[in-house]
């Protein structure tokens, strides 16, 4: 999403608003980072952007739709993930391009997405659960103890110290 700053930059307005809502592309950035997550729908942004006095700020809400699985069951899971942030904005000849503190403004024109993508990749679980006490799946057999106990053996002797069993006797 590219903003007009033409506005702010002549001191005709004060605060520039923006809503919109993109589809995270195919083989975009979030999709490459996030291959196991199911982007549902459209990450919605809604926000402003202040100017005061000569300082400009960018100010985002996010809201993100996804599906994924259970990192110990592997069931489905679907989650939203809300983010509130922002970001000091800058002119292009006022700072470094590689300065990642301040979005630069080239041409009179701000590109958001960017800013959005990045602390969407901030923000996101690195796992995410089915439910915060999910038991997972047994080591031996895999059947989800969600559902209940296996059957398996839960005390096994490692077969390395299985000799010092006979020092006993």
């Amino acid at each position: 999403m590219i903003l007009d700053m033409l506005p702010i930059l002549s001191g005709a307005s004060q605060e520039l608003h923006f809503d919109f809502s993109f589809v995270p592309e195919k083989d975009g950035l979030l999709v490459s980072v996030y291959e196991d997550v199911d982007f549902t729908d459209p990450i919605v942004v809604t926000g402003y952007v202040k100017n005061m006095a000569g300082y400009m700020i960018l100010h985002a809400d996010v809201k993100v739709k996804y599906d994924t699985m259970c990192a110990r069951c592997a069931e489905p899971v679907s989650s939203v993930l809300e983010i509130t942030f922002e970001k000091d904005i800058a002119s292009s000849g006022d700072v470094s391009s590689d300065n990642d503190d301040y979005i630069i403004i080239e041409d009179k024109k701000l590109d958001v997405l960017p800013s959005v993508e990045e602390q969407i990749m901030l923000e996101m679980p690195s796992k995410t659960l089915c439910k915060e006490d999910c038991k997972g799946l047994c080591y031996k057999c895999g059947k989800n103890l969600n559902e209940g106990e296996c059957s398996c053996e839960k005390h096994e002797v490692d077969p390395r110290l299985a000799v010092l069993k006979t020092l006993l006797k």
